[in-house]
């Protein structure tokens, strides 16, 4: 099929789908529909029904968007990984990655568009107000029709785009038809601009959240019900400002005249205005005191807690006061959002290595090797859970690994981070004359030393003058290639003979 026999097709979904995009959005963007709205409210009423809301779709996204945060590129062709890391650095990928990221959580679909500007590879997170995909039946995770559709209002143009495999086709129509009405996304009336040859397959990838919905969607009654009754609350907060009197004794009915007294004028609510009462006659007040607001205000949060127990969102996520959690629930909280954070990384990830993988066919490099994209262990999110793991990781796993793996650092970061210690362990060696250990010394500290020897030589130092800074003038090299230094394999056949 050419690009021109899916535009109606792909239109007709993106419109079927369109409400359900829009009302996910508003319950991340704290705009959720208001509670008990009537058509014939009054504009205070409805301002007022505003301060009922709270924005918890949001906050339960940006909790679990905040453990899914992608920090670099792993590819065992250094020349290749090196071509992948510039353009990540270059057009801001991560920042690309963590948007369409949160489309996928906040309307349960993300998009990653790669187009050649200049004749280099762009890519851009699309919303899903805009963008739809056709995938395969036999292979879901590729799309065999992609389309946007966007709306100039400056210039009252609408605009598509179709992409098919190897192909790339524009359309473009007026806003508004010959009655001044603006058209539908389905509607007639597209005129093709040109039709384009592109390489490879359809430049999009998708980010399906789970189900194919948005973080939020099955849990919208929850949310609903906290905001109503929080407005009930606001409410009969509001209420009690005017408190329900009632008068103990016996006023008379008329006054001295024999005219009937009307008893809501003559005690007027102002707050110059004094009351005297016949001999034997009190007022008082109709209220329950604190014990109605504070019974509303806990089922307030028993709901929230409900809603944190259905999400597997922690509750210190909406309440910075929840000391009354226990720890086992605070934990168990935290381990339910971890397994999300996983989950969603493990549904992302291809996606997001078939966004670098089209790039680098742009870039005419050899795309065979796998791309992995590295992503911050979504278990250790503050800088003291990082340290403990790290100490508690130290002596068992290697320094590489617990600064991937816990402190999520990327290729690039490793590496400079072995630099700049390396850099130090010198100039503490400098500065104290190079004295080395004393004969005897434990094996930590052996291992210490041909942990700074190898940083050393790998910064640049020839290994003869770094072991003589480092007190081992015994030590004999081979000279061969340090191992972190070697080739790959396929490209170093051989050089030990040399």
């Amino acid at each position: 099929m050419t690009p021109e026999e899916y535009l109606p097709i792909l239109m007709k979904r993106l419109n079927k789908r369109l409400p359900e995009v829009k009302l996910s959005r508003r319950y991340v963007n704290g705009d959720a529909p208001l509670p008990e709205m009537g058509d014939n409210l009054r504009e205070s009423w409805v301002a007022f029904q505003k301060k009922a809301r709270t924005n918890y779709g949001g906050r339960t996204c940006q909790s679990l968007v905040g453990r899914i945060r992608p920090v670099g590129i792993r590819i065992a062709n250094e020349s290749v990984a090196d071509v992948a890391r510039r353009y990540w650095r270059d057009n801001r990928l991560g920042m690309v990655f963590e948007d369409a990221i949160w489309n996928s959580i906040a309307t349960g679909y993300g998009y990653i568009l790669t187009q050649t500007t200049s004749g280099r590879p762009v890519p851009t997170s699309e919303r899903p107000e805009q963008m739809i995909t056709l995938a395969d039946p036999l292979q879901p995770w590729r799309a065999i029709a992609a389309l946007k559709a966007w709306r100039d209002p400056v210039i009252g143009m609408d605009y598509a785009t179709v992409w098919v495999p190897g192909l790339e086709q524009r359309f473009s129509r007026p806003s508004k038809d010959q009655y001044n009405r603006l058209r539908s996304l389905q509607e007639h009336g597209w005129v093709s601009l040109g039709i384009t040859e592109i390489h490879g397959g359809v430049p999009v990838q998708v980010l399906e959240n789970e189900h194919r919905e948005a973080e939020v969607t099955a849990n919208r009654d929850v949310i609903d019900r906290i905001n109503t009754k929080k407005l009930q609350r606001l409410a009969t907060e509001a209420m009690q400002a005017w408190r329900q009197r009632v008068i103990e004794g016996d006023l008379p009915e008329e006054d001295f005249d024999g005219n009937a007294i009307d008893y809501s004028t003559t005690f007027e609510a102002a707050p110059g205005a004094i009351w005297e009462l016949p001999p034997g006659v009190t007022i008082k007040e109709l209220s329950d005191g604190s014990a109605g607001i504070m019974a509303m205000l806990k089922g307030e949060e028993n709901d929230v807690r409900e809603y944190c127990g259905v999400t597997g969102t922690p509750m210190s996520a909406f309440m910075s006061d929840s000391q009354n959690q226990s720890a086992e629930g605070a934990m168990n909280a935290k381990e339910g959002e971890i397994a999300k954070a996983e989950k969603r990384i493990s549904l992302f990830r291809p996606a997001m290595e078939g966004a670098i993988v089209d790039a680098l066919r742009e870039y005419g490099v050899d795309t065979s090797d796998t791309v992995e994209i590295d992503f911050a262990p979504p278990a250790y999110v503050s800088w003291n859970e990082k340290a403990q793991a790290s100490s508690q990781a130290s002596g068992t796993l290697s320094r590489r690994w617990i600064a991937r793996n816990i402190w999520g650092m990327s290729e690039d970061q490793f590496r400079e981070m072995e630099t700049d210690l390396a850099a130090e362990r010198l100039e503490v060696l400098t500065l104290t004359g190079g004295e080395s250990e004393k004969p005897g010394q434990d094996q930590a500290a052996m291992n210490q030393t041909f942990d700074a020897l190898g940083k050393a030589v790998r910064s640049g130092v020839s290994p003869e003058s770094a072991a003589q800074k480092l007190g081992l003038e015994d030590i004999e090299f081979t000279g061969a290639t340090p191992v972190a230094l070697r080739l790959p394999e396929r490209e170093a056949l051989g050089m030990e003979e040399r």
